[in-house]
């Protein structure tokens, strides 16, 4: 039952204890407000009459101020735990003593209209306890949850809190009439209720830590704020002075309601009554505001709108009680005077509601442009001190008007009027400074930015050259072992600038790699540096690195001396040759080159690449262009060709569109003229921006983004077509996943495949906003929305309505906005209809059947399944996908038609071709002979390797379709009891193993050290073949193993960076979990 409530008011498991100490601590509260108000409020116009409001107001404002001053104060200097209870305390003894003073002291009855200290002091203190609780209340709340829970939960807390409040007043009728005697008692009730406040807040004081250091960070500075700041810049002048004005309305108002009033129920027990059934009314009709007209009106009409309202319609108000005042009498209480009451409690209604439910929420967004550091400092003193300096000042003009002997009542109604006219004016003046902020504070954060987010950064080598500008000396050489692999002409660059670097571990790694690789161009850099070098260890290791490279300098390449190398049967001699042929001019020379790449050893078939990229040669480039493909060569050829610029573009070009090309080549092209860059690359990019493949086209706008690219008018229509698409997509995805049920395995695989299919859309979507628009302003909403706050998130929204065009802004912010997911939804529905899915098995055909650059394989590939076991007939989706060209879609295709249907399968895969039949029935029939010899083993299907990929640990930042890729290179074995897997020496080019069953022993030396089971990983951590293995692996029972080899490995790095960036956590210990924007936006719905 508790659970179900919990979970009803956005609750999870674990949070039980702090959500019902705060619903206790706010249910007392409600109460305590309450019969505080009512009963304050009732025994000051009983006893003392209108007569006393201009100065009651005064010293309410003055009370606010001090109380508001000192609470700010102690604040920060100091323990929050030891602030709330003392102030929790101090009311209790307050509320306990006033009512014992009512006792004792009381009031005199026969003298109504003159002064009496207790109904004053009452009177005056509800700004204070209310302000008080409230402010210690939402403190608490904010460090006990995190933004993320805060976000999830406030909304339920807030809405307890208001109900308790509201049964509260509706309930004091009852409890005047058939309970308490005198009115004053209703602070016994007070009293009751404070402790129970108390002994709630002991309660979470004591189970937990209040007392969190702030988000700040020690040791950076942080401007000071004083009220002296308020006054000086104009945009914190306008806000103050917006609130003092509201204030004053607020207090105004008030002040003629309660005059009203008195006129009108000048019976004690009736004005108790109507003011309890009143104050519950404003609380109803603010929650009503608050759940169905705020996000209306800010939303469509915007800030300023949204704190014009409550002037407006005070204005409207006010006019007919000014109107009916005249004509039917506004000071005694006759049969007409009801109705100058009624719209002045009207008036008062929707000020009271409109300022706590709209006002209030949208003048806290008018926060958002200030420093971070000193936005709530400043947002504490406005909306604490200069708000009670608005009820101050209120209250001192209404004791100035109160000397004037002509001024009545209505007369305050007209002075309403004008404090409602400079509301409204005011709001467009603050508005429009808001805009203005809002850009001043874009471009400073632009500035702060410093040239970054220019370009998109998000490749393999931008990932490895942020890597080793750490401080961490392992870290730096694990990424430059990666990046001799990915990048090895760029790799050689890089090592020029590590003998420069500080640390002497990493100068030495540098020439000692310069040395191996035989980097003789870098000779006279390197000859001039290593004088210079203090390290005697390292210096020997410079001293033969320059002897190396001396030789090579000197070498006198001819035909002979050439010929003794390229011929030799020493494979080194021909790495030696490869290298030295890089300084070939000759076109005689060129030929050795093409011999070398045709070698049949890989490491001089590798050096001969990167000579063949540094010749220039253009005979050379389509020898290249051939390996790209290749998981062994592809890196090596991709770096090779990245040295020949721009002049490369025609054979790149030509080979993209060649027949039959391979796409992994067609891939890596686009990677190539992306990194090359320079308008060339931007134009021959752009002409394939139709082309009609969503990973080439998503390769294509990584390449733009890198280079670069910002839209001109004609691409600006093709682009903003794109990010219309991109929207569609996500809006599609959400109505999808709301209709994905969570009641097998394969359904939660199903709703985080469509939460990464959002993560793609939205990476596009970015990177297509920064074609259109500044790429940095584009950075910038992007990190206030991972920041993950309500106000990070707002304010992104806000800084993209400045610069983002109209006509895209009700498709684009409804997707970035913190909104509810069926919310967000309806907001897209405007632009983008639904699709009805009958059911769910409808949904999982219409994921077959969507267009493939619309959703991707991992995602279809997971819904066949799921069909195959839901499903009892065959559709014609299926055996479409049998003919499909990708692999891992056509045997699940497959697979899932012999599984409702045998007979079927048979029929429908005689189409195929034998060579393509024989692979799907060796894959999915079971096997006619059972032996334990492994090529009777019947390996597992492509998609249940993704599947359990998808189950270990330390592929979890790797989404699932580039896990559908790794599943397409892995290797499976079984291996007998006793077996060594990999031996300790071994080179690190041994692949590395994932256990599917069975128990594999780790030993070094005769010591077992570890084992791994199902789903354990071995052999991760070493991945270039100039390492060793420091360990044996000895299978230690019957074992089915996944392998993966370190080239197929290191190829799908170059073009996945998840990949990456997975590797570089293994390699370094770590593991890391990144917060992606569709957690953000969508974690809590």
């Amino acid at each position: 039952m508790i659970q179900a409530f919990l979970k009803f008011l956005g609750g999870e498991r674990g949070e039980e204890k702090p959500m019902l100490l705060l619903l206790g601590k706010g249910f007392f509260m409600g109460i305590l407000l309450a019969t505080y108000q009512i009963g304050a409020e009732t025994l000051f116009l009983d006893v003392l009459g209108d007569e006393w409001l201009d100065n009651a107001f005064f010293m309410a404002g003055a009370a606010g101020i001090v109380s508001t001053a000192i609470f700010v104060y102690l604040q920060r200097k100091i323990n929050y735990s030891t602030l709330i209870l003392s102030t929790t305390f101090l009311l209790l003894v307050f509320i306990g003593g006033i009512r014992i003073a009512f006792e004792f002291i009381g009031y005199d009855d026969s003298l109504k209209g003159e002064f009496q200290i207790l109904p004053f002091v009452l009177f005056v203190m509800i700004g204070p306890v209310t302000t008080i609780i409230l402010v210690g209340f939402w403190g608490i709340f904010g460090r006990i949850f995190d933004l993320r829970a805060s976000k999830r939960i406030i909304g339920g807390i807030d809405t307890g809190q208001l109900m308790a409040t509201m049964i509260a007043f509706f309930s004091i009728p009852v409890l005047t009439t058939y309970v308490i005697d005198e009115t004053y008692d209703l602070l016994l009730i007070s009293s009751v209720a404070s402790i129970g406040v108390f002994v709630f807040t002991l309660l979470l004081t004591i189970n937990f830590n209040l007392n969190k250091a702030s988000n700040i960070l020690k040791g950076e500075e942080v401007r000071k704020v004083s009220f002296v700041t308020l006054l000086k810049d104009k945009y914190l002048q306008l806000l103050s002075v917006f609130l003092v004005f509201s204030t004053g309305v607020a207090i105004f108002t008030e002040y003629t309601f309660l005059s009203a009033t008195e006129t009108m129920y000048p019976d004690e027990d009736d004005l108790s009554n109507f003011l309890s059934f009143f104050s519950g009314t404003v609380i109803l009709v603010s929650f009503f505001i608050q759940s169905f007209v705020n996000d209306l009106i800010i939303g469509r009409f915007g800030l300023k709108v949204a704190l014009m309202t409550m002037p407006l319609i005070l204005i409207l108000f006010t006019v007919g009680a000014i109107t009916a005042g005249h004509i039917f009498g506004y000071e005694i209480k006759t049969d007409n005077f009801i109705l100058f009451f009624v719209l002045t409690g009207t008036a008062r209604l929707f000020t009271a509601a409109l300022r706590d439910a709209l006002e209030g929420p949208a003048f806290k967004l008018f926060f958002l442009p200030l420093d971070f550091k000193i936005r709530f400092d400043i947002q504490t003193r406005i909306e604490g001190v200069i708000s009670e300096v608005g009820a101050f000042l209120a209250g001192a003009i209404q004791m100035a008007f109160g000397l004037l002997v002509f001024f009545k009542l209505i007369h305050y109604s007209y002075f309403i009027l004008v404090l409602a006219g400079m509301v409204i004016y005011l709001s467009s003046k603050l508005f429009e400074e808001y805009k203005k902020t809002l850009k001043k504070t874009l471009e400073k954060q632009k500035a702060g930015l410093k040239g970054e987010g220019k370009r998109n950064e998000n490749n393999t080598i931008s990932i490895l050259k942020s890597e080793i500008k750490s401080k961490e000396v392992d870290r730096v050489i694990n990424a430059l072992k990666l990046f001799e692999k990915l990048d090895p002409v760029e790799f050689e660059f890089t090592l020029l600038d590590l003998i420069n670097h500080r640390n002497p571990e990493l100068r030495k790694y540098g020439y000692q790699k310069l040395g191996e690789r035989l980097c003789w161009e870098a000779y006279d850099i390197i000859f001039r540096d290593f004088k210079s070098e203090g390290n005697q260890e390292v210096l020997l290791v410079a001293k033969e690195t320059v002897r190396k490279l001396k030789g090579a300098v000197s070498f006198d390449l001819t035909d002979v001396s050439i010929k003794e190398l390229v011929r030799s049967a020493d494979a080194n001699k021909r790495i030696r040759g490869a290298k030295l042929l890089a300084m070939a001019t000759e076109d005689r020379h060129i030929a050795y080159i093409v011999e070398l790449l045709r070698d049949i050893n890989p490491d001089v078939r590798t050096a001969a690449m990167l000579s063949a990229g540094k010749v220039r040669r253009p005979e050379l480039w389509p020898v290249l262009i051939e390996n790209l493909h290749l998981s062994a060569y592809g890196n090596v050829a991709m770096s090779a060709l990245k040295l020949a610029g721009e002049s490369a573009f025609h054979t790149l070009d030509t080979a993209f569109y060649k027949t039959g090309q391979h796409h992994l080549t067609m891939l890596r092209i686009i990677q190539i003229i992306g990194r090359i860059g320079g308008r060339g690359a931007v134009e021959l990019l752009w002409k394939k921006i139709d082309f009609p493949d969503r990973k080439i086209l998503t390769q294509l706008l990584l390449s733009l983004s890198y280079s670069g690219f910002v839209a001109r008018d004609f691409q600006s229509a093709r682009i903003k077509l794109s990010l219309e698409t991109e929207i569609g997509d996500i809006a599609w995805n959400i109505k999808s996943s709301l209709e994905i049920p969570e009641e097998h395995e394969t359904d939660v695989l199903m709703k985080s495949a469509m939460v990464e299919e959002d993560i793609n859309n939205y990476d596009n979507i970015f990177m297509l906003l920064s074609m259109l628009y500044d790429p940095q302003s584009v950075k910038l909403a992007k990190e206030n929305i991972m920041n993950g706050t309500t106000d990070s998130i707002t304010f992104a929204v806000e800084m993209m309505d400045i610069f983002v065009e109209e006509e895209l802004k009700p498709k684009l912010l409804p997707i970035m906005d913190d909104l509810k997911i069926n919310d967000r939804l309806a907001k897209l529905q405007n632009n983008y209809p639904p699709e009805d899915f009958d059911s769910y098995e409808d949904l999982l055909l219409q994921i077959i059947n969507r267009d493939y650059n619309r959703i991707n394989r991992y995602t279809k590939a997971l819904a066949m399944f799921r069909f195959s076991e839901l499903s009892t007939h065959i559709t014609a989706d299926l055996i479409a996908n049998l003919f499909n060209p990708d692999p891992l879609l056509r045997q699940t295709a497959a697979f899932a038609i012999y599984k409702i249907e045998k007979e079927a399968y048979h029929n429908h895969t005689k189409r195929l071709k034998p060579t393509i039949k024989k692979a799907l029935d060796k894959a999915i029939l079971p096997p006619i002979f059972r032996a334990k010899e492994e090529r009777f083993h019947q390996k597992l299907l492509l998609i249940e390797r993704v599947i359990i990929l998808r189950k270990i640990e330390l592929f979890k930042r790797i989404p699932g379709e580039v896990i559908t890729y790794m599943a397409e290179v892995i290797e499976e074995v079984n291996v007998k009891l006793g077996d060594i897997i990999i031996k300790e020496g071994k080179k690190g080019s041994e692949p590395f193993y994932i256990v599917l069953d069975g128990v594999v022993n780790i030993y070094e030396g005769s010591h077992k050290v570890g084992e791994r089971e199902e789903n354990g990983v071995f052999g991760e951590k070493i991945l270039l073949e100039t390492e060793k293995f420091e360990f044996t692996a000895l299978a230690g029972s019957e074992c089915t193993l996944l392998y993966i080899k370190k080239e197929e490995l290191l190829n799908l790095m170059s073009g996945h960076t998840e990949i990456l960036e997975c590797w570089i956590d293994i390699m370094n210990g770590e593991t890391q979990e990144e917060e992606v924007i569709v957690d953000v936006l969508f974690g809590d719905n």
